[in-house]
């Protein structure tokens, strides 16, 4: 199944005219969990499968240590749940010195097609032994969870961040629930870097 596209806040500077920006935003009430966005492919893992935004996208040489630990994690995933996260292995537009694995966690969904609440979606993460985005607030306020990015990054280390709300969020809900704001010209890499077997790699924690 694709990975539904995340819309943009209001005044993301990378949103291009490709992009869809989320206006109404009531829809974030309640606890709200920020995470930083990383700069890596999207991955996604089931019982059966990995693969990258769709099922038929296929994967790509530096998605192969991802591809390692998806065969020996794959058994552990219930069956019609997918674990979403980002690949990390290749180093994009951001390098990166202490990350804690090839593959974060961004997202898990279950048989009903809902996105976990936050603190699941850590617990199962850590039954499957495998590391999570970076948590940048946590609270009530829509208006400091917007705020946190700027006070913990910067766009020269950072591509932005994700707001979520922190329970459950059905599929029909996703595109009001989950947002993103992103640093302006956020790709900062060739294009010919995916053509390459040189390709430069993260550094790991």
């Amino acid at each position: 199944m694709k990975y539904p596209r995340t819309f943009h806040l209001p005044g993301s500077p990378g949103a291009t005219t490709d992009d869809r920006v989320q206006h109404d935003l009531s829809w974030l009430d309640g606890e709200l969990v920020v995470t930083e966005k990383m700069d890596g492919g999207n991955l996604t893992f089931t019982r059966d499968a990995m693969y990258a935004r769709s099922l038929d996208s296929g994967t790509q040489p530096w998605d192969r240590p991802a591809k390692a630990l998806w065969a020996m994690t794959a058994h552990r995933i219930p069956d019609e749940w997918r674990v979403c996260g980002e690949s990390m292995w290749a180093r994009r537009s951001i390098a990166y010195t202490d990350l804690p694995g090839v593959f974060l966690v961004f997202g898990i969904w279950d048989e009903t097609n809902t996105l976990l609440g936050w603190d699941d979606t850590v617990d199962w993460a850590q039954r499957l032994e495998l590391p999570v985005v970076p948590v940048l607030y946590r609270g009530g306020s829509l208006s400091e969870a917007c705020a946190a990015w700027s006070r913990q990054r910067s766009e020269d280390c950072s591509e932005g961040y994700v707001v979520r709300a922190a329970g459950r969020i059905p599929a029909a809900d996703f595109d009001h629930r989950v947002l993103k704001w992103v640093r302006a010209g956020h790709v900062r890499t060739e294009a010919s870097w995916r053509h390459r077997d040189d390709f430069p790699i993260n550094e790991f924690a």
